[in-house]
C-alpha cells in the first residue's frame, strides 16, 4: 500500500529549502547542507562538492536572476531521499551569455532529488525541463 502523506521534517525540510533559497537568505540556505554536499546537474554537465562552492554557485546565479523566485508544486518523500517538483521563474541581468539578454524572462521547471544525511542535505540532484 503506498501513502500520499508526506512526513512532516520533510513538508518542513522542502519549505525551508524554497523559503531560504527566494530570500537569497545563503547563510540559512547553507545551513541546510552538509560540508561535503555534491550537487550535480547532468544536462548541463554541472558539479560542485562542498557547501561553500555550491553555496557560491547559487550566488553568483542570483546575481544573474536577482528577482528569481522557485514555486514548490510537489514534495515526494521516501526513507532519506526527497524529490521535489518546481518552477523557476526571473528576469535575467544579462551577466551570463547562457541565459536570456537582460530584461528577458528565465523560466525552467526542475524536478530536485535531495539525499538527506543526519537530517541535512548530503546531495543534490536537479533535473531540468522546459516551462
Amino acid at each position: 500500500m503506498t501513502s500520499n502523506t508526506v512526513h512532516a521534517d520533510a513538508r518542513e525540510l522542502a519549505h525551508e529549502w524554497v523559503n531560504a533559497y527566494n530570500d537569497q537568505d545563503f547563510d540559512r540556505f547553507g545551513a541546510l547542507y552538509t560540508d561535503d554536499v555534491a550537487y550535480t546537474v547532468r544536462a548541463y554537465q554541472l558539479a560542485f562538492h562542498g557547501r561553500d562552492a555550491f553555496v557560491g554557485h547559487i550566488q553568483e546565479y542570483a546575481a544573474a536572476v536577482p528577482d528569481r523566485k522557485l514555486t514548490l508544486k510537489r514534495i515526494i518523500a521516501d526513507g532519506d531521499a526527497i524529490a521535489l517538483e518546481t518552477d523557476f521563474a526571473g528576469t535575467s541581468s544579462g551577466t551570463v551569455p547562457a541565459l536570456p539578454p537582460a530584461g528577458q524572462r528565465v523560466t525552467a521547471s526542475f524536478c530536485t532529488v535531495l539525499q538527506l544525511r543526519e537530517g541535512k542535505i548530503a546531495a543534490q540532484d536537479d533535473y531540468v525541463g522546459g516551462q
